[in-house]
């Protein structure tokens, strides 16, 4: 009998590995079941440990592939995943006609930290005509704080019908994503959370018509023959767009968002904190800066409240409605937030013990049993004007002008102080005075072309470093001229529906 070899085009001729330590630079969640501990749980394997499901690795790197390969249109199309080119359908697969399986293998990132941090964060929604806390939204979360390590793994099959220099050069440019924090994982990852980054990876090639390679996979170890000469690489054209605020300020008062401890030797309130660390969630951020914006959009006569054409919901997402339900809700009522902000850290600040008392407003005096206290954050010196203290990383993708125009207005009333951050805003704490800030703005396929802006702060005064050439006047008249929804529109066709029960 003679040796026979096989010719199918579904031949397995390579098989790329990559094994990389995910760690976090935020706090992250990863969606679990309901245990009790709060009403938004993490995710653990059987041993109790967080997990990062690799279902959600393969969304999130599919996305990330696709925003960068794929105009808006295309990308936010109702078919989208159609629109997709056939390389990256083969390489993610396709739940189709064709019914294309995977070549991408994505494993579940086990927490690889030695010691696992964990915590539980109290979270509010924010009304947005009042700015207060909506009655009914009080909600907690359970976290993974930064710091936290997981391992990443995937496994690129190509077989002999792929195009396998495609292939290859979409594996290395997820990778690249991984290390340029491109890619976030998890929950609210709009508002901060999620993100993180491999400092290298450990890659292998196999080839499948080499004795030795074969043999490193049968026996699973592929390290066996060496780390492989690639490296991961971005890709050329980035079809994302995106106007970006990189904002510098001064805390002129003190600043308190509230948190509890869970130490009964601390205040009944102390600023948030992770590890150990004040910081400012991306979500209070983007709350007081969205509340800030629809009243400045109120002003200049723009369609705001919140409906079907309110353009600032365009920017932001849709407010969630309670105690309304409904049959059939509109799939066009619910679409992802174009607009991202960092969680950052407060610098420069100490935490100074507080006792206060509630007043009675009849009498004039102490009200009885309402005596409490707290610890917000005070700046070191309020003498030295070029000390940072918070910092506004914010990123509007796929922005029109007038969106543009109103970000603007709103970073320069957060520059002067008319807006505050946190809790007891009405007692002055939160406010805060810009420093400097870098504005970016992409319009083109080219990753590297980009147009900047640098602002200053000139005797107090919000100055532009170089004159401008005209585009950011010309945003903020589109803005101060508003008529037209933004086309970039995330939402679905309006006659789509869903069966969703709203409440």
């Amino acid at each position: 009998m003679t040796n026979t070899t096989t010719t199918k085009p579904d031949a397995v001729v390579r098989r790329l590995y990559a094994k990389g330590i995910w760690k976090l630079r935020s706090v992250a969640h990863f969606g679990g079941d309901e245990t009790g501990i709060a009403d938004m749980c993490l995710l653990r394997n059987a041993k109790g440990k967080p997990v990062i499901p690799g279902v959600s690795i393969a969304g999130a790197s599919r996305s990330y592939l696709a925003r960068k390969l794929l105009s808006w249109q295309n990308y936010s199309h109702e078919n989208g995943i159609k629109n997709e080119p056939e390389v990256l359908r083969r390489l993610f697969g396709a739940a189709d006609e064709d019914d294309t399986m995977s070549a991408l293998i994505v494993a579940d990132a086990p927490h690889v930290s030695k010691q696992e941090n964990t915590f539980i964060r109290d979270g509010v929604r924010i009304d947005a005509e009042s700015g207060t806390a909506a009655d009914g939204a009080k909600f907690d979360i359970e976290i993974v704080e930064r710091g936290t390590e997981f391992q990443l793994g995937f496994v690129c099959i190509i077989r002999q019908g792929d195009d396998q220099p495609e292939f290859v050069k979409l594996f290395l440019a997820l990778l690249h994503g991984f290390e340029k924090e491109d890619i976030r994982l998890g929950a609210r990852t709009r508002r901060g959370y999620g993100r993180g980054k491999v400092d290298s990876w450990e890659i292998y090639d196999l080839q499948m018509d080499n004795p030795q390679h074969v043999w490193a996979w049968l026996q699973n170890k592929p390290e066996s023959q060496g780390n492989s000469s690639l490296k991961p690489r971005p890709l050329l054209s980035d079809q994302r767009n995106y106007f970006r605020i990189e904002a510098d300020f001064q805390l002129c008062t003190s600043l308190l968002i509230r948190s509890s401890s869970g130490d009964p030797q601390d205040p009944d309130l102390v600023h948030l904190q992770s590890n150990e660390k004040p910081v400012i969630p991306g979500t209070s951020f983007a709350g007081t800066f969205r509340q800030r914006a629809s009243l400045i959009a109120y002003a200049l006569n723009w369609d705001n409240g919140c409906n079907d054409t309110d353009p600032v919901c365009e920017m932001f997402g849709p407010i969630h409605k309670q105690g309304k339900k409904k049959e059939k809700t509109k799939q066009s009522e619910l679409w992802t937030s174009r607009i991202l902000i960092e969680e950052r850290l407060v610098k420069k600040v100490e935490p100074v013990w507080q006792d206060r008392v509630a007043i009675d407003r009849f009498t004039g005096g102490s009200l009885q049993s309402a005596l409490f206290n707290e610890k917000p954050v005070y700046p070191c010196s309020l003498k030295e004007q070029t000390k940072t203290n918070v910092r506004l990383r914010l990123t509007l993708e796929e922005p029109e002008k007038a969106e543009i125009g109103l970000l603007l207005l709103t970073l320069r009333d957060f520059w002067y102080g008319h807006a505050a951050l946190g809790g007891e805003t009405s007692n002055g704490r939160g406010t805060l005075q810009g420093i400097k800030a870098k504005l970016i703005y992409k319009d083109t396929p080219d990753p590297n072309d980009t147009k900047e802006w640098k602002l200053k702060s000139e005797d107090k005064h919000m100055r532009i470093e170089k004159d401008d050439d005209g585009f950011l006047q010309c945003c903020v008249d589109a803005a101060q001229n508003y008529k037209d929804r933004p086309k970039a529109s995330r939402r679905p066709k309006e006659n789509s529906e869903v069966d969703i029960d709203a409440e």
